[in-house]
């Protein structure tokens, strides 16, 4: 680990426990601003449903009926015709007196059709419950502490549970009116009432079903904020990390990478000079033999060169555009035999071809194409121990597209790499890396070749026993 992901470590491990202990404070306080507002909610309900149920108690041991009827008459003079009609205008008027009686209960006969009078109005009741709240609350403190009525609990009950369903609180309740019952230490109820001023010790309990899971539901939407923001800024620094990772594997694959250059370009600039020097102060130019020899290393080693200048300005072209494709018609097997070639003159290598294709014209980037199939025969010639290096190419035309695989017989690739064999730089360590020349470029270039022509790569392997590279090509069509 690295000094700046450990700096980004010290520094985000705090600022996330910082932030959850922060949500789960606003949680708390939420909760506990819900809880109050409950209990003050149903405490105010409760007084109400005490103070009418105590008043009706009280009335019943007195032997007054709840309900009682106002009597009254009403008496009205209207003007009417012989028939009894209202008359029209100008017409000859008659008066007449209606009197009714609320004991009859209905209207005279006789009257006048237009003339209605609501029979509720006759039977209009004086309802205790219409008594103002506050002179109920008055009332019902005066019974509480100044005489023994105790309000009858089924009248409580009902109440309450009707105050209740208008605060829109449908929790299942228990009340508990005997004092010496209610456990204020060990099972609290949820709501304890002292409706006298001067007993103290009366105290009534209501205990609610549900209570916490009610109150969690009332702030789901704070829940599920809260939830959102904790994971929102974990998701962040967990892809901060990854990216700091990512960044630091990559600095390190770049030194690597010029690590691997810099001790290329050693190689045939040592072998240049001692030529060069060699031709100029040992007469070596006297002796076609020599001159001859020393030219082919230099010109070996320049092409080495110029291989590896080519490399860094592929990638160098990749990072800032993609070249433009030149799509002709080409021969598969010319494109095969020309990459395969290119190895024919290594010692201990053997390279075979196996095709399954009815039309051997391909519309494709020769140039591409080459390269790639070069890349992967190299990588499977490079990355193989073994005393004699088989290589298998295959070819296999489908319907839509082309399949060509590239087997070896070499040292295989943990399935730990394979996410990564593709990224620039990248390379497999296997012992020494030194003792393998290569620069981690090879299947970064194929992957971005592919992509321009609109193709695939998958790799399957395991270690000793090989690696099967297959791209995929569709069978372009030239513009």
């Amino acid at each position: 680990m690295g000094k700046v992901s450990r700096k980004i470590w010290w520094i985000a491990t705090p600022a996330l426990l910082a932030a959850l202990l922060f949500q789960l404070y606003w949680l708390r306080q939420t909760y506990r601003s819900q809880q109050e507002a409950f209990v003050a909610t149903a405490t105010e309900a409760f007084h109400s449903a005490y103070d009418h149920s105590i008043i009706i108690t009280a009335r019943l041991k007195a032997g007054v009926e709840p309900k009682e009827k106002r009597r009254y008459s009403i008496q009205t003079t209207i003007d009417l015709d012989e028939n009894g009609n209202t008359p029209a205008e100008g017409m000859p008027r008659a008066k007449r007196v209606i009197r009714y009686n609320s004991n009859a209960g209905t209207p005279p006969p006789g009257g006048p059709k237009d003339i209605h009078i609501d029979s509720t109005m006759a039977n209009q009741q004086m309802r205790l419950d219409e008594t103002p709240p506050s002179l109920a609350h008055f009332v019902s403190t005066i019974f509480s502490s100044f005489t023994d009525v105790v309000p009858d609990k089924d009248t409580l009950r009902k109440y309450y549970r009707s105050e209740l369903n208008q605060k829109e609180i449908p929790l299942p309740f228990n009340i508990q009116t005997n004092s010496k019952e209610i456990d204020t230490i060990n099972q609290r109820p949820s709501l304890i009432i002292r409706p006298g001023l001067n007993k103290p010790d009366h105290l009534i309990g209501i205990s609610f079903e549900g209570l916490p899971a009610y109150l969690l539901k009332k702030m789901s939407s704070a829940i599920i904020l809260s939830v959102f923001i904790a994971f929102l800024i974990t998701g962040c620094i967990w892809t901060l990390w990854r990216i700091i990772l990512r960044q630091e594997k990559l600095e390190r694959m770049k030194r690597e990478f010029i690590s691997h250059v810099t001790h290329e370009l050693k190689t045939p600039v040592s072998i240049l000079q001692a030529t060069n020097e060699a031709l100029l102060s040992f007469q070596g130019m006297n002796d076609a033999e020599k001159t001859a020899r020393y030219l082919r290393h230099s010109r070996a080693e320049l092409n080495r060169l110029q291989d590896l200048i080519d490399k860094i300005m592929q990638v160098s072209r990749e990072e800032q555009e993609q070249e433009a494709l030149h799509i002709t018609e080409t021969d598969i097997g010319t494109l095969i035999d020309e990459s395969i070639n290119r190895f024919g003159h290594l010692p201990q290598v053997t390279i075979k071809q196996q095709a399954e294709i009815t039309h051997t014209r391909l519309n494709t980037d020769a140039a591409a194409f080459t390269t790639i199939l070069t890349n992967l025969i190299d990588n499977a010639v490079k990355y193989n121990d073994k005393p004699v290096r088989e290589v298998l190419i295959a070819a296999k035309e489908y319907p839509g597209h082309y399949t060509f695989s590239v087997k070896d017989n070499g040292n295989g690739i943990e399935k730990q790499h394979f996410p990564f064999l593709y990224d620039k730089f990248y390379r497999v360590v296997q012992g020494d890396t030194h003792d393998i020349k290569g620069y981690g470029l090879g299947l970064s270039h194929v992957k971005a070749l592919l992509q321009q022509l609109n193709g695939s790569i998958a790799v399957t392997s395991s270690p000793g026993n090989g690696s099967t590279f297959t791209f995929q090509l569709p069978k372009y069509e030239k513009d």
